[in-house]
């Protein structure tokens, strides 16, 4: 009988033994998993969505070109989001220059978000007179947040004030397109973003030779916002 209880009492302290190895074992681990899971990005969350099924293809920036940065969403962050290749059709918009106060350097959060390919929006110069549609650049989208407490002015007929950067071989960043301007002010309205609320634009996907890193700037007065740094390619000339 004494015998018997010494090899329960055996078992026992084995079955201790290997639970709490098992234990220490998964400490060591959860801590890990538990920190991939938390890895979440900046609206990751949102599904944007559109009606067109056209081809989307790489585009190819040169020094030079004239930056367009057209909203093709402005409202409340949701869940799901219908995208407006046509931002003439953007209603967050007034006639009255000056209605709402332009954006401080604090005012705004940029993030351009490559794990989302979107189309790039029609041509200032045509979507007045053309049916909608999305042009077929691959396109990264640009979320922009009012993080203010006020409604802001974000741009100017369907231009937001905003240039693509890349780095340059000296580690600068170097502006590779100029800014749009319009060649006369008449009739054109303000685009406005209200507290909390997002605008979507959209950054061309590039097809090149050279490893660079991307950011855009918005401008401002006398200083600017830049969003977060992205990897990418270009085309040397």
């Amino acid at each position: 009988m004494a015998f018997k209880m010494k090899q329960i009492v055996s078992i026992i302290l084995l079955i201790l033994v290997l639970t709490s190895c098992q234990n220490g074992d998964a400490k060591k681990v959860r801590p890990e998993i538990q920190k991939s899971e938390k890895k979440v990005f900046p609206y990751s969350g949102i599904v944007l969505y559109d009606h067109f099924d056209n081809e989307l293809l790489l585009d190819t920036i040169t020094n030079h070109f004239e930056a367009q940065f057209s909203p093709v969403y402005i409202g409340n962050l949701k869940d799901s989001i219908q995208l407006t290749y046509k931002p003439s059709k953007i209603e967050n918009r007034t006639p009255d220059w000056d209605k709402y106060k332009r954006p401080a350097p604090n005012d705004l959060q940029i993030y351009i978000d490559t794990t989302k390919t979107i189309g790039f929006p029609m041509s200032v110069w045509e979507y007045y007179k053309k049916p909608e549609y999305r042009v077929g650049k691959k396109s990264y989208p640009i979320f922009i947040e009012n993080k203010s407490s006020d409604t802001l002015s974000i741009g100017l007929g369907d231009i937001l004030p905003m240039i693509t950067e890349t780095k340059d071989t000296l580690g600068e960043w170097t502006e590779i397109e100029r800014p749009f301007i319009y060649d006369c002010g008449t009739g054109l309205t303000e685009l406005y973003l209200p507290p909390n609320e997002i605008v979507i634009t959209a950054l061309r996907q590039n097809f090149g030779t050279t490893n660079t890193k991307f950011r855009v700037k918005y401008e401002l007065a006398d200083s600017a916002v830049y969003s977060n740094e992205i990897n990418g390619k270009i085309q040397i000339e």
